[in-house]
C-alpha cells in the first residue's frame, strides 16, 4: 500500500509492495492508488484534473509534516507565516494568500475540514492527528469549494470509524526542548452497522525562546485535542456519520517574535541650522529603511505614541531605549511572558443517501466555536531609562512639578491595568471569538451514459467579535498614555476637552489586571462582524469520446457582510462615564443606510471554470491525463477596521478580489508504475488583489491588480523495492500592475528635496519641503518663532502661509499616480511610488525539496526492516510588502530533516529516531511592519529551531 500520497507524484510516498504473495520485481515497485475526494467524489488523484497534494497519516509521519505550516516543504510554490494578530496567519499558494487586515477580510486559501468551509481555524496552532488524509489543491476552486479559494483549499479528511474491526493505535514521541507528544486512536465496532473512533492528540514542550527579564524560557506549548465520530449505516441507501472535536491550548506561545529596528536617531541640523531639544523630537520617526539583518536595534521611542506623550506628560525627556538590543532572534526582553489561549469546538455531520443506484443525495452540517486571546509585551525591548522624577522640586515652587509629584510620586505611574512602574511599559491584547453554522446539500450522478452532474447550496453563517468581552478585539495598554489621562482629569480635562474614563475595574486578562474594556486610558479597536453567505453550484461532465472530457461548472455566491461601527477609543472625554461601545450611526455614509451604525455590503458574483481533459494511449507512458482549464476565482470584499470617531483617513470599505485562471497540466504513469511525473503551468491576471497599509493606528486595505505564472513539476519514482525518491520544483513570477503607493518607511520616495516629520497630536507621520523646514528652523534660530514651532508644519499651522515665508510650491505624485502640487508649507501623506512590477509579498520565485528513502528488509533475525530517510527543502527569496525595498526582503532558506525508522509490521511496532531542520537554520518567514505612531518598527515570525527526539508506535 502506498504509504502517504501526495497527489500529484508528490512528496515522499513510500515503496509500495503489491499484496500478492510472490509477486515479481516488476510488480512490487508499482506506485499504489491514492484516492481522493477533490471533486467531491472518490478517484485516483492520477486521474484528477487539478493540481492537488494528497498525503495519508503514513506519510505526514515519514515526511514530518505535524501541522499546517509544515506542509510548505512538501507542496510546490507554498508560503507560510504566521500574522501579527490573534491567531491569524497567511498560507499561500501561488502567491494568492491573505494580505489584508480586516474582521470582515477573507483568506485566498480556504480552508476546510471533511468539506465544511472553516472561516475561523485552528490550522496553525493544532497538530493534524488520526486524519485520512489532508488535501491540497492549487489554483481556484471557486465551483465546489467556494467563496475565499482564489488561492486553492486545504481540506483535512479526519479518519472515520471502520465497521466490524477493532482498531488502535499509540504513538509517543520525546525531544529536545523537553517534548512530549502523545497520539492515539481506538475504533471500536457497534456491531455490523456502526461503529464509533475516538482519537487525541497531546503536545507539551518548554520554549525556544529565552526571556531575559523573567528568566523563563517561553514561547512553550501546552495544547491537547480530542475526536470522536460515530457512524451508522442503516441500510444499504442511507449511512452517515456525526463528529465532535475539541482543540485547546493554554501556553506562552509568542503571538509575534522579536522586534526589529534601525533606529531613527534625532537630527540635530538640518541645512546647517542647528535643531533645539525642542523641536528635535518631532525629526525621528522611531525605526527608517534597512534590511531586517541591519534592523537589530531599538525603537526610538521618543517617535512611537506611549513615548511622544510620556515627553508631553514630563515623563521623559527623549529616548527610553538606549542600551543595545540582544542580538539573538530567540532571546526578548518582556515585563511579563507571554499569555496565549485558544480553543475550538466543532461539530459535523453528515448523511448519505442512494436515491438511486445512480443518484446520491448529500447533507453535510456543522457548527464551529472558536477563540484566541493573546497577552503580549507591545515591543519586547526593556527601557533603560527611568521616568524623571521631580521630587527633589521644593513644594510650592512649581505647580506643574507640585502636580506632577502628586500624581507620580518618585517617577513612578500607578496604572491600574499594568501596575507601578517607573519606566515606560506597553502591553496589547489581540483576541476575539467566533461562531459558525454550515448548511450543504448535493445531488451527485454516476450514470452509465456520456453525462454526469454536480449540484449544490451551502450556507454560511458566521459572527464574530462580542462587544461585552473585553479580550475581544485589539487593545494597546500604555502607562504613559493612563499618565497623560490621569493629568488631564486632575486639570479638569484640560487637556482633551473634558474628563477622560480610567478603566478601574474588570477582570484579569493574563498579567493585565482591572481591565474591563471601556477605558480612555488605552486605545481599543473593535470591529463586531456578521456573514451571511449563500451559494447555489453544479458541474456538468460531458464525455465527448472515450478518452475525452469536456467539464462546465458554474457558481452563484451571495455575501452578506454587516460590521458595527464602534470608533476606536484612545483619550476620548465623556465625563468620566465608561466609554460607549454601541454601534455609532454614520450620518450621510451609504453603507449606513439605517443610520444604526453598521455598515452593510453586499456581493453578488457568478464563477466558474470549464475545460478539458485527455486520456491518450500513449506508447511510452502506461497512463498519460492532459488537461487544459480556464477559471474564475472570486474572494468577496469587506469592510476596513474601525477609524477614530469623525475621521476619514481612508475608504470604509475595499473591493473583491477576481483571478481569471488559465491552467494546462499532465500526470503521467511510467515504467511499469514505478514512476509518476506530473507538470503543471499557469497564468493568473489578478484584480483588485487586496493588501493592507496601517494609517493612523487602524487597517486601511485598499485593492491592485497584479500578473502571475508559473510553471510545477512533481516525480516519485520507485527504482527498486526498496528504494524511493521524490522530487517537486515550483517556479514562480508574480507582478504588480499599474500601481502608486506611498511607502510608510519612505515617505519622501528618496527625494531631497521633501522630509517627512512626526505629527505631534496623532503621531503619525507627515511630509513637508525641505525648504520649507528649513525656513521654519531657519526662524526658530532668529528668535521669530518660538522653539518648538516645528510642531505646527504637520498639523497645517503654516499652510498658506508660504508667500509670508518666500516658500516655494512642490509637486507630488499622489496613490492614483496623478502628479499635484502643493505649498511648501503644507503637509501631506507622501510622493507616491510607482510599484509597477514588483513582486507579490509571500511568492518566492523558486521552491524545491527532494527526498529519498531506503528499506533494509529482513534485519534483527528477518522480523524487522529499517527505514532511512532525509528531505531536503529550499526557498527562494521573496518580500514581505509590495514596496519591494531592501528591508521588505526575506532570504531564501533551506530545511533538512532525517529520520531512522525501525519497524515491524507483523507486531505493529515502530521506533524512530528523527532530526527537523537539523542544521539549525534560523528563518525569518514573515514581517509585520507596524505604523507611525509605533515607530514603524518590525515584527518578524521564525520558523522552529532544530527538533530531534525519539518516536515510539504500536498498533493493534
Amino acid at each position: 500500500m502506498l504509504a502517504g500520497a501526495s497527489a500529484i507524484a508528490l512528496s515522499m510516498l513510500a515503496p509500495v509492495a503489491a499484496a500478492q504473495e510472490g509477486g515479481d520485481v516488476e510488480v512490487r515497485r508499482t506506485l499504489g492508488t491514492v484516492l481522493v475526494t477533490t471533486q467531491k467524489t472518490e478517484e485516483s488523484i492520477q486521474d484528477v484534473p487539478i493540481a492537488v497534494s494528497a498525503f495519508d497519516e503514513e506519510a505526514l509521519e515519514k515526511l514530518q509534516l505535524t501541522g499546517g505550516p509544515d506542509l510548505v516543504r512538501s507542496i510546490p510554490n507554498v508560503s507560510f507565516t504566521k500574522g501579527n494578530f490573534g491567531g491569524s496567519y497567511n498560507f499561500k499558494i501561488r502567491g494568492i494568500g491573505a494580505d489584508l487586515v480586516a474582521q470582515s477580510g477573507d483568506a485566498g486559501v480556504g480552508v476546510h475540514q471533511n468539506d465544511v468551509p472553516l472561516t475561523a481555524n485552528r490550522l496553525f496552532e493544532a497538530e493534524f492527528y488520526d486524519v485520512e488524509r489532508v488535501e491540497t489543491l492549487r489554483g481556484p476552486q471557486g465551483t465546489l469549494y467556494g467563496r475565499n479559494a482564489t488561492g486553492g483549499v486545504i481540506n483535512v479528511i479526519t479518519a472515520k470509524p471502520v465497521f466490524e474491526e477493532f482498531q488502535a493505535d499509540l504513538n509517543l514521541t520525546y525531544g529536545n526542548y523537553n517534548t512530549f507528544k502523545a497520539k492515539g486512536m481506538l475504533n471500536i465496532p457497534l456491531g455490523e452497522k456502526a461503529a464509533f473512533r475516538v482519537a487525541g492528540s497531546l503536545l507539551q514542550r518548554d520554549g525556544y525562546v529565552d526571556n531575559v527579564i523573567t528568566g523563563n524560557d517561553i514561547d512553550d506549548r501546552d495544547l491537547y485535542g480530542f475526536r470522536a465520530t460515530l457512524a451508522v449505516e442503516p441500510t444499504d441507501r442511507l449511512r452517515g456519520w456525526v463528529s465532535y472535536d475539541y482543540f485547546e491550548e493554554d501556553d506562552s506561545r509568542l503571538r509575534s517574535g522579536k522586534q526589529l529596528c534601525d533606529k531613527d536617531p534625532f537630527l540635530t541640523s538640518f541645512a546647517n541650522i542647528p535643531i533645539n531639544s525642542a523641536d528635535q523630537i518631532y525629526t525621528t520617526l522611531g525605526c527608517q529603511e534597512a534590511s531586517l539583518s541591519q534592523s537589530r536595534d531599538r525603537v526610538n521611542s521618543a517617535g512611537t505614541l506611549g513615548g511622544g506623550l510620556g515627553i508631553a506628560a514630563g515623563l521623559l525627556s527623549g529616548d527610553a531605549f538606549t542600551t543595545p538590543l540582544i542580538q539573538d532572534l530567540r532571546k526578548i526582553e518582556s515585563a511579563f511572558d507571554p499569555v496565549y489561549k485558544a480553543d475550538q469546538e466543532l461539530f459535523t455531520w453528515k448523511a448519505e443517501f442512494d436515491l438511486t443506484d445512480s443518484l446520491l443525495l448529500t447533507y453535510l452540517g456543522s457548527y464551529n466555536e472558536t477563540s484566541a486571546v493573546s497577552v503580549e509585551d507591545y515591543n519586547k525591548i526593556a527601557p533603560n531609562v527611568a521616568f524623571n522624577d521631580l521630587s527633589a522640586i521644593p513644594p510650592g515652587l512649581s505647580p506643574t512639578a507640585d502636580l506632577y509629584n502628586a500624581l507620580f510620586p518618585g517617577g513612578v505611574v500607578n496604572d491600574p491595568q499594568l501596575g507601578a512602574s517607573n519606566t515606560f511599559r506597553t502591553f496589547d491584547i489581540s483576541g476575539g471569538g467566533s461562531e459558525q453554522t454550515t448548511h450543504e446539500l448535493r445531488l451527485q450522478s454516476d450514470f452509465d451514459g456520456r453525462f454526469n452532474f454536480n449540484l449544490g447550496a451551502i450556507s454560511v453563517d458566521f459572527e464574530a467579535i462580542d462587544p461585552a468581552d473585553p479580550t475581544a478585539g485589539y487593545v494597546v495598554l500604555s502607562n504613559t498614555l493612563t499618565a497623560l489621562t490621569q493629568f488631564n482629569n486632575a486639570t479638569g480635562g484640560g487637556v482633551f476637552g473634558g474628563i477622560v474614563p480610567i478603566d478601574t475595574a474588570g477582570p484579569s486578562v493574563g498579567p493585565v489586571s482591572n481591565f474591563g474594556g471601556f477605558g480612555g486610558n488605552y486605545f481599543r479597536s473593535l470591529s463586531p462582524y456578521r456573514l451571511e453567505s449563500f451559494a447555489v453550484f453544479g458541474e456538468g461532465y460531458f464525455d465527448l469520446t472515450d478518452d475525452l472530457q469536456l467539464t462546465i461548472g458554474l457558481r452563484y455566491t451571495d455575501d452578506q457582510k454587516e460590521q458595527d461601527n464602534i470608533p476606536t477609543a484612545l483619550f476620548v472625554p465623556t465625563g468620566g462615564a465608561p466609554a460607549n461601545l454601541a454601534p455609532q450611526p454614520i450620518p450621510g455614509n451609504d453603507n449606513d443606510d439605517a443610520g444604526d451604525g453598521t455598515y452593510n455590503v453586499a456581493f453578488e458574483e457568478t464563477t466558474g471554470r470549464i475545460g478539458l481533459d485527455w486520456q491518450p494511449d500513449f506508447s511510452f507512458t502506461d497512463d498519460t491525463l492532459i488537461y487544459g482549464f480556464y477559471s474564475r476565482g472570486y474572494k468577496g470584499g469587506g469592510i476596513n477596521p474601525p477609524q477614530p470617531a469623525g475621521a476619514s483617513n481612508f475608504p470604509q470599505t475595499f473591493d473583491p478580489e477576481f483571478i481569471d485562471s488559465y491552467e494546462i497540466g499532465t500526470k503521467n504513469t511510467l515504467a511499469s508504475g514505478a514512476l509518476q511525473l506530473n507538470a503543471t503551468g499557469f497564468y493568473y491576471n489578478y484584480e483588485g488583489y487586496q493588501i493592507t497599509q496601517i494609517v493612523n493606528r487602524s487597517s486601511a486595505n485598499f485593492n491592485i491588480d497584479a500578473k502571475l505564472q508559473g510553471f510545477e513539476v512533481e516525480t516519485i519514482w520507485n527504482p527498486a523495492s526498496t528504494f524511493v525518491i521524490n522530487a517537486n520544483l515550483g517556479l514562480l513570477d508574480t507582478e504588480i500592475q499599474d500601481t502608486f503607493a506611498i511607502d510608510v518607511l519612505d515617505r519622501t520616495n528618496g527625494r531631497a528635496d521633501l522630509i517627512t516629520l512626526k505629527n505631534a497630536q496623532t503621531y503619525s507621520n507627515c511630509v513637508v519641503s525641505a525648504q520649507g523646514y528649513a525656513t521654519i528652523l531657519g526662524a526658530i534660530q532668529a528668535g521669530a518663532l518660538a522653539p518648538g514651532s516645528t510642531a505646527g508644519l504637520c498639523v497645517g499651522a503654516f499652510a498658506g502661509a508660504e508667500g509670508a515665508f518666500g516658500v516655494p510650491t512642490v509637486t507630488y505624485t499622489d496613490s492614483n499616480g496623478v502628479t499635484r502640487t502643493i505649498g511648501g508649507l503644507t503637509p501631506f501623506d507622501g510622493d507616491a511610488k510607482d510599484l509597477d512590477g514588483n513582486s507579490i509579498p509571500g511568492a518566492p520565485e523558486t521552491t524545491f525539496s527532494l527526498g529519498a528513502e531506503y528499506t533494509f528488509e529482513g534485519i534483527f533475525g528477518g522480523a524487522w526492516d529499517a527505514r532511512i530517510r532525509g528531505d531536503y527543502y529550499y526557498q527562494g527569496d521573496s518580500f514581505s510588502r509590495v514596496w519591494n525595498t531592501t528591508g521588505d526582503e526575506l532570504e531564501s532558506w533551506n530545511n533538512l530533516n532525517l529520520a531512522l525508522v525501525f519497524f515491524n509490521d507483523e507486531k505493529g511496532l515502530e521506533f524512530e529516531i528523527f532530526g527537523k531542520n537539523v542544521t539549525d537554520e534560523e528563518v525569518i518567514t514573515g514581517r509585520y511592519l507596524t505604523d507611525d505612531s509605533s515607530g514603524l518598527f518590525s515584527n518578524i515570525f521564525l520558523t522552529e529551531p532544530r527538533l530531534y527526539g525519539v518516536r515510539l508506535r504500536k498498533s493493534w
